[in-house]
């Protein structure tokens, strides 16, 4: 029998080859954004373009929200809403009407939707849905505080706001061979790339563009969310 010893040039291609195939094989496909964010969150940090914390401000009791898989969003976060939109002048005297307005203590929350691209991205676009939840009190009562016309009073606006931009720090930090499967914390930022367009419904269910508000005025501002494993029931009864 003739023993044969390779060429060292072979030898070192195939063992590249082998190293890169192994690799390959190792290296799992990153989470989707999207898969990310669903989930129960609570608001844990707020700050308006200038820095300040405006969290205690937006907590009518707590901001909490719930997204899911078919885009739908579901809690608290009618306050936040309110404040990205109307920003901060007035804000002492609406939002003491906030808690005859939106009736969390009985569970009767906000609902809204978020809209994502396929795979990892960076920015996504949510659409909120003021109306006010308690039997007593309407939205009109707030918007009146804020300046809105008569002509422009409407018991449900949709708020929506595009190009703005989602970051979880647990995959800033992910390697290839290792990505994260779930977030615990995600970050929303409002900035000068971000776009505002606001509509209200005809009696056909037909979106109209509400002209109530400048959509160049909303505030700018970073909102940090931590995800919890309790319900929003629990999460608002903590707090009320």
């Amino acid at each position: 029998m003739i023993n044969r010893i390779l060429p060292a040039p072979i030898v070192r291609l195939a063992f590249v080859a082998f190293i890169s195939f192994f690799l390959a094989s190792c290296t799992k496909e990153p989470t989707a954004t999207k898969i990310l964010m669903q989930g129960t969150w609570q608001l844990t940090e707020a700050y308006d373009a200038a820095g300040n914390d405006i969290l205690s401000e937006i907590s009518i009791p707590v901001t909490a929200i719930q997204l899911t898989d078919d885009n739908g969003m579901l809690g608290t976060q009618a306050p936040m809403a309110t404040r990205l939109v109307y920003g901060g002048s007035n804000w002492s005297q609406a939002s003491g009407l906030m808690n005859q307005v939106f009736d969390y203590a009985n569970f009767r929350f906000n609902t809204g939707e978020f809209f994502v691209g396929e795979g990892v991205t960076d920015e996504f676009t949510v659409e909120f849905k003021l109306q006010a939840t308690a039997i007593a009190g309407g939205l009109s009562d707030i918007l009146t505080i804020f300046g809105v016309g008569s002509g422009w009073l409407q018991q449900t606006i949709y708020h929506k706001f595009t190009n703005v931009t989602v970051r979880f720090p647990e995959q800033e930090a992910e390697s290839e061979l290792n990505p994260i499967q779930s977030a615990n914390t995600m970050i929303w930022e409002f900035t000068d790339n971000t776009v505002a367009l606001y509509n209200y419904k005809d009696a056909q269910g037909n979106y109209l563009l509400w002209n109530g508000w400048p959509v160049n005025n909303f505030s700018k501002g970073k909102f940090v969310f931590t995800k919890k494993t309790k319900g929003l029931n629990d999460i608002v009864s903590e707090h009320l």
